[in-house]
């Protein structure tokens, strides 16, 4: 059984925690209990928030490197982890900045590439923080991962993101780059960009204990190139 309930809203977590926590926390709970009732493995997908206390962190985190949210929904996620731990056979999957190619094209809030590619349709720049550092990762090439680990069966905690690590900053300039588009993308801090959530500033996710399974993910820009062809058709 695979559970991907994750508060897509992560800003909402903040106003709206009792929510949060029945997605990513009581509801993991429940399947943890179905899945030792039919001795089902249960895969509980994760975040890359459960880190971010570590404000001087420079190197990809490890699946056994101690955690650290910064608000609710990462502090809510980690709480689903040891909610889905209840049951052995569990597969805890941490991943990272997901993103996906809709069937109605870029829409607006949907994912940080679809607003990017909104905004630069009537924008000739966009203001992007460069100081948040993380994995965004293209939903198919994790799933892809989940169903690689699915069979190989393993229990445990692993991270499943694209190869490689960016900036939101970098990350759009090579989306605009790669889709042809004269936008300009200016840096800026997280100071500069107000929101309710504190986001980690560091939160690369070392996969090698996935590789280790054999099971490899492409590089971040990869998944961009990806992204734009499932988006184009």
């Amino acid at each position: 059984m695979i559970n991907c309930a994750a508060w897509t809203a992560v800003d909402k977590a903040e106003t709206e925690p009792a929510a949060c926590r029945a997605a990513n926390v009581h509801a993991v709970a429940a399947l943890a209990e179905a899945c030792r009732d039919v001795d089902a493995l249960l895969v509980q997908v994760s975040s890359d928030y459960v880190f971010g206390a570590d404000a001087a962190r420079k190197s990809p985190y490890g699946e056994d490197d101690a955690t650290g949210p910064l608000g609710e929904y990462g502090a809510s996620k980690l709480a689903g982890e040891v909610a889905a731990r209840a049951w052995e056979r569990h597969q805890v999957v941490r991943t990272c900045g997901l993103y996906s190619a809709g069937d109605s094209g870029p829409v607006r809030g949907r994912n940080f590439a679809d607003t990017m590619l909104v905004l630069a349709r009537d924008r000739p720049e966009v203001r992007v923080v460069a100081d948040q550092f993380c994995t965004p990762s293209y939903v198919p090439h994790v799933a892809a991962a989940i169903v690689a680990l699915l069979e190989d069966g393993t229990p445990g905690t692993f991270h499943a993101t694209n190869a490689g690590g960016t900036c939101w900053h970098e990350f759009a300039t090579e989306l605009f780059q790669q889709a042809g588009l004269p936008t300009v993308v200016t840096a800026i801090t997280s100071a500069e960009y107000p929101s309710p959530v504190a986001r980690p500033p560091y939160s690369i996710l070392d996969t090698a204990k996935l590789a280790g399974r054999g099971i490899t993910l492409p590089d971040w820009r990869q998944g961009i190139a990806d992204y734009l062809a499932a988006t184009s058709r």
